[in-house]
């Protein structure tokens, strides 16, 4: 059994708001990360709870060949965050398993959109039965299923909420968001904060001010990126 936080870098900078140069923890830099927070006193070393489920026997690349494609073939956008990058194998409900057999708890959810757990049996099963019968249509036809989505989904909403459009990712759905603002307010002009991400696509890319995610290019219209301090010395 294998904790995630093991894979975190070993030194961590302590920032505050202040001018002042970060600082780094020395007793964080030496060791393993877990064994030095518990010597602090901030947190006991967990224990993984039992899990009954037996990942299958990874077949695949070779790590060594997946970290070559990836310096080559992949976009430097599909940022890896650790310093050795995790190949996952197989998930199941809050677990994930790596190529190695290793186990961890998932605290991530795929980026939060794994709310029920990977490969739940219910979502499989319903996955299986629509692929089994149609893959895709288009919006110019009548689909059963939207339709049931659409009126579940509705239900749940305050009025005045009532109508659906449904998106591919978040990056559509912030487009829409922006367009939606701009169409109800009658203003062009959108702040975000420095350092979020928003998307990627080219309307979402402006509001995004963090790493590979922003490029030297000229922004969009009204697109202005602002640091906390200084959005909320304008609102105060």
């Amino acid at each position: 059994m294998t904790l995630a936080w093991r894979h975190l870098p070993r030194t961590l900078r302590l920032e505050t708001p202040s001018r002042r140069a970060p600082t780094t923890c020395p007793s964080l830099s030496v060791g393993p990360f877990w064994t030095s927070v518990t010597k602090l006193g901030l947190h006991t070393k967990p224990r993984m709870p039992p899990c009954d489920f037996t990942p299958e026997k990874y077949q695949s690349l070779p790590y060594r060949r997946v970290l070559e494609i990836y310096q080559q073939h992949l976009s430097p956008m599909q940022t890896a965050y650790f310093p050795q990058p995790l190949l996952l194998h197989q998930g199941h409900m809050e677990w994930l398993f790596d190529h190695e057999g290793n186990r961890y708890l998932d605290f991530f959810s795929g980026i939060v959109t794994i709310s029920v757990g990977h490969c739940h049996p219910k979502v499989n099963a319903a996955a299986g039965k629509q692929l089994g019968r149609l893959w895709h249509t288009s919006a110019v036809f009548f689909h059963p299923q939207i339709h049931e989505y659409a009126e579940k989904l509705s239900a749940l909403l305050p009025e005045p909420l009532k109508v659906i459009f449904l998106t591919n990712s978040g990056s559509e759905a912030n487009d829409l968001a922006m367009l939606m603002a701009r169409a109800h307010s009658k203003n062009t002009h959108i702040i975000s904060f420095r350092g979020a991400y928003h998307g990627s696509s080219p309307h979402t890319h402006d509001l995004s001010n963090v790493g590979p995610f922003k490029m030297t290019l000229p922004g969009g219209v009204g697109c202005q990126s602002v640091s906390f301090e200084i959005f909320f010395v304008l609102f105060l």
